[in-house]
């Protein structure tokens, strides 16, 4: 790899990550990274799976276990330290496997979007954490990526299965590829989790049954978080006093809305013959639609933005891209809730990718992005210093 490709890789890595980690300097480390699931994380590497922590996947607080073998206990600053770094670490290889996807497919420009805007994106956030996001990411780009030999693609798929559930989704891919031995490892990666829930409780579908009794979710997918998503559109739509009124009682907030669609509109329209007005307009859709509502808008936008992205990037997929990108999003968009719904989707290789080459065929837009995904990553980074909820 050229030494310009590893700086522009580690500078787009180190820069995005003090954006985001900056503001945890005032606050008490590595304690103010112990918040939301790391907390569980810490739990299992501890204590392993008990009760309803088996419904996490068991890989990344093993992995974390794992590195302390050699001492009597894993004491919480060790896990936040190890965890905050084979984050950081697993992101930045990952960054580096889909790079070189892009560069294969699409040439270096391509590349080099895919990477500003993995990195650059607020729910980068997650992979700079002791959460699962970054060794997802790594994983499943070693598993579709064309560079790594096809043994180790298969370990790289089996070891994401185990990290979370929809790391299985790259099996249609191997199987429509006729890749038995990828296919297979991908299933063993999921059979050892069975196994390890038969294995603690007696129960091969306990990590299904904790997600329902430690959760609230339904088994399986199913169409019961249909009212979790008529909820998010109505707060993106209506405002969140109305939606919570069921009735209309705030009238400024749909007008200001509608405002920004029209602005959308007048910018979409504008874009061939008066491109510098169309930024302008899109720019300012953008912000006033993020700052009336808020996370809801992040969340719709992404569920919108990555099916239209597929579907507009389809036939530029390879089978398995296709086929894993496809299987991803259907699944999260069948989850019985919203919440966690935009980072899983973001930790989705093939919309990552796709993302880059849109971003090199309109680089201007795509600059417009760039910005306000730094603008985020300063926000998100804020808000999780100060203990707010991200997502």
């Amino acid at each position: 790899m050229e030494r310009s490709l590893l700086k522009f890789l580690f500078s787009s890595w180190a820069i995005s990550r003090l954006l985001l980690l900056a503001p945890l300097l005032l606050q008490p480390l590595p304690q103010a990274l112990n918040r939301w699931d790391v907390v569980h994380y810490l739990a299992l590497a501890q204590h392993g799976a008990q009760g309803n922590l088996q419904a996490f996947f068991p890989l990344w607080p093993a992995l974390i276990a794992w590195l302390f073998s050699a001492t009597a206990t894993i004491s919480s600053n060790g896990f936040l330290w190890a965890g905050f770094g084979l984050a950081n670490f697993a992101f930045l290889i990952a960054l580096g496997l889909m790079h070189q996807q892009a560069l294969r497919l699409w040439g270096d420009r391509a590349a080099r979007w895919t990477v500003l805007l993995a990195c650059f994106n607020p729910l980068s956030l997650f992979a700079a954490i002791p959460y699962t996001e970054a060794l997802y990411l790594l994983l499943t780009a070693a598993a579709l990526s064309q560079t790594v030999a096809p043994l180790l693609q298969g370990v790289a798929a089996g070891l994401a299965a185990a990290t979370r559930p929809t790391g299985v989704l790259l099996l249609p891919g191997f199987l429509l590829q006729r890749r038995w031995a990828a296919a297979a490892l991908t299933g063993l990666g999921l059979g050892a989790v069975l196994l390890l829930g038969l294995r603690s409780s007696g129960d091969p579908f306990a990590f299904l049954h904790a997600q329902q009794s430690g959760w609230g979710h339904q088994p399986g997918l199913n169409l019961s978080g249909l009212p979790r998503w008529q909820r998010l559109f109505s707060q993106i739509l209506l405002g969140g006093q109305n939606t919570e009124a069921g009735q209309l009682v705030d009238f400024v907030f749909p007008v200001l809305m509608l405002s920004c669609a029209l602005l959308a509109i007048a910018a979409w329209r504008l874009n061939q013959n008066r491109p510098n007005s169309a930024l302008i307009l899109g720019g300012i859709s953008l912000m006033g639609a993020w700052l009336l509502a808020g996370s809801p808008f992040l969340n719709g936008a992404m569920a919108i933005a990555s099916a239209a992205l597929l579907l507009w990037g389809w036939a530029r997929l390879p089978l398995e891209h296709r086929c894993f990108a496809l299987a991803s999003i259907a699944a999260y968009l069948l989850k019985q809730n919203t919440i966690s719904f935009e980072r899983h989707l973001y930790a989705t290789v093939p919309l990552l990718l796709l993302l880059g080459l849109w971003a090199s065929l309109h680089p201007r837009w795509a600059k417009l992005l760039l910005g306000f995904g730094s603008l985020l990553c300063l926000v998100f980074g804020l808000r999780f210093a100060s203990g707010g909820w991200v997502g």
